[in-house]
């Protein structure tokens, strides 16, 4: 009777094994999904470094190209995002107060210039512009783990936060418009002359995201709470 059950545990231990990782695994990207997981939890080896040399087809002139490079001596936010990707659509709104005061470069990852295209006039266009990156490789270089996933790169070009997953208004207040004002205020205490060193201006909206006060638009932090 024992060589007759052999052959079945055989077979339900690794199925058995298999179910529980995928839903550890499953569990972990719904969380990413919807911003809740932490960004330590998904570390990055481009942090602290340079970006990745980025040169991609331009979206709008596809005869021309966009590079990391020509946006350099500002903060810069890179976004990969698709028109496939649901999350992106829910980080529209968050990104389109962004773009009001740091460029955005958006990069469409293995998605078609013609679905990515229509996904900017339905949800609006935070971009200064949008690289091709059609077959993933540009990803591969920068490290990505999914869409959406946004990275911010100070005045020289390095790599200063990376966020994996959509951002919304805590991950923007919590995350991203304190690492933005960061950057803003070591910019300002190097410059010469009193002047600002990155971008000609302080952080967003020249108010700070935390501490009691508006974060953006001079609207509430989180949840119509200050």
């Amino acid at each position: 009777m024992s060589s007759r059950r052999s052959p079945r545990m055989a077979f339900i231990l690794p199925l058995a094994a298999f179910l529980v990782f995928a839903g550890f695994a499953a569990a972990a990207l719904f969380a990413t999904l919807r911003g809740e997981r932490d960004i330590a939890q998904l570390p990055s080896a481009m942090l602290g470094k340079s970006a990745p040399v980025t040169q991609l087809a331009d979206l709008q002139s596809p005869a021309a190209t966009v590079s990391v490079a020509q946006f350099a001596g500002a903060p810069l936010l890179v976004n990969f995002y698709a028109s496939w990707c649901a999350p992106c659509r829910a980080e529209a709104p968050a990104l389109a107060l962004l773009a009001k005061d740091i460029t955005i470069l958006g990069i469409a990852y293995k998605d078609n210039p013609a679905d990515t295209a229509r996904f900017l006039d339905d949800y609006g266009n935070p971009f200064i512009a949008t690289g091709i990156d059609r077959d993933g490789t540009t990803g591969i270089s920068w490290g990505l783990y999914g869409v959406p996933e946004t990275y911010l790169l100070d005045s020289e070009g390095i790599i200063r936060l990376r966020h994996a997953g959509p951002i919304d208004r805590r991950v923007l207040n919590e995350i991203i418009m304190p690492a933005i004002g960061e950057m803003s205020a070591i910019g300002e205490m190097s410059a010469i002359g009193g002047k600002p060193a990155i971008g000609g201006k302080p952080a967003i909206g020249g108010k700070p995201a935390i501490g009691g006060k508006p974060a953006i638009g001079g609207k509430p932090a989180i949840g119509g709470r200050k």
